[in-house]
């Protein structure tokens, strides 16, 4: 049997699918994050249907066999760092040397991913990586911790990283926001105040590492383990007069009730010692001053 279509019913039809992807388009497009949005990402930027054009692949790497999910690169982290790699201006850099050295995520993955990397997370090692204070070997990429289409967290976090049915929301202030051309003016450390959420993100999988009134074993003194989302101005091991007054290099804080730093409500977290992405120090660890790690711990406890 034939059926055939007026004029009428074909235009009808095309204007509903149409509708349709617009839908579709535009239900991915909207929670895509600070650049990951609208004309800032579109499908093809990632994805292509059948890597070919003019009989050139469509690969950044001009290999001609398809990558899984249709991706343009061999995996998602070599998609990522595509244009995260300090050769794209309108992208944040996130391998060492990284172009925004005030950016509070840092950015240390090496050129050449390896295992058992001292300086931070080891993206797409030959063998699974124990996190620092896990318990569940795992493989990491970009992806493991930013949601690929975006969502409402902060920088796309992801809000079940470790997989485990967790929704962890992060939340942080950016006085510019992003609109394409600005990297350098939003990721730096004076334009964002983080409010609240990450040091439970990051417990998802170093969670022998967190603990904020009792030690991770939940036993004995509760400084076995560096607490997080501590006020400074309450801990009694703090200098909360010196925080306030005019220190250099200061390092991020958790604020969740106020823009303005240093204030009252200033927290300790776990970026007030590591960075997100790696640093060229051991464990990821800030050195406040470029040098030393007791330039960092006496930010807070000072002598």
């Amino acid at each position: 049997m034939t059926v055939r279509l007026t004029t009428a019913r074909y235009a009808a039809a095309m204007a509903g699918i149409a509708i349709l992807l617009a839908v579709l388009l535009t239900s991915h497009s909207a929670v895509g994050g600070d650049w990951h949005n609208a004309d800032q990402l579109v499908c093809s930027d990632c994805h292509t249907m059948h890597n070919s054009s003019n009989r050139q692949p469509m690969r950044y790497d001009a290999d001609p066999q398809p990558a899984s999910k249709l991706l343009r690169a061999s995996s998602a982290t070599a998609l990522c760092t595509y244009c995260h790699d300090g050769s794209n201006p309108s992208a944040p850099d996130v391998i060492a040397p990284v172009s925004y050295t005030g950016d509070p995520a840092g950015g240390f993955f090496p050129a050449a991913n390896r295992d058992a990397n001292p300086n931070g997370h080891d993206l797409e090692a030959v063998n699974p990586q124990m996190p620092p204070g896990g318990q569940t070997a795992m493989t990491i990429s970009c992806v493991s911790c930013h949601e690929t289409h975006g969502n409402a967290n902060f920088r796309n976090l992801r809000t079940d990283p470790a997989g485990t049915g967790a929704n962890l929301a992060v939340a942080a202030y950016q006085a510019i926001k992003a609109n394409g051309t600005n990297p350098d003016k939003v990721y730096v450390q004076p334009n964002v105040v983080y409010k609240a959420g990450l040091g439970d993100w990051c417990g998802a999988c170093h969670g022998k590492f967190h603990g904020r009134t009792t030690s991770a074993e939940g036993t004995g003194s509760p400084w076995l383990r560096h607490p997080q989302d501590q006020a400074i101005a309450t801990s009694p091991h703090a200098d909360y007069a010196y925080w306030t007054g005019t220190i250099p290099s200061r390092v991020p804080v958790q604020n969740p009730s106020s823009n303005s730093i240093p204030s009252s409500s200033d927290q300790v977290f776990c970026l007030s010692c590591h960075k997100a992405h790696g640093s060229a120090n051991r464990a990821s660890m800030i050195f406040a001053d470029g040098a030393t790690r007791l330039s960092t711990c006496e930010q807070c406890h000072n002598k």
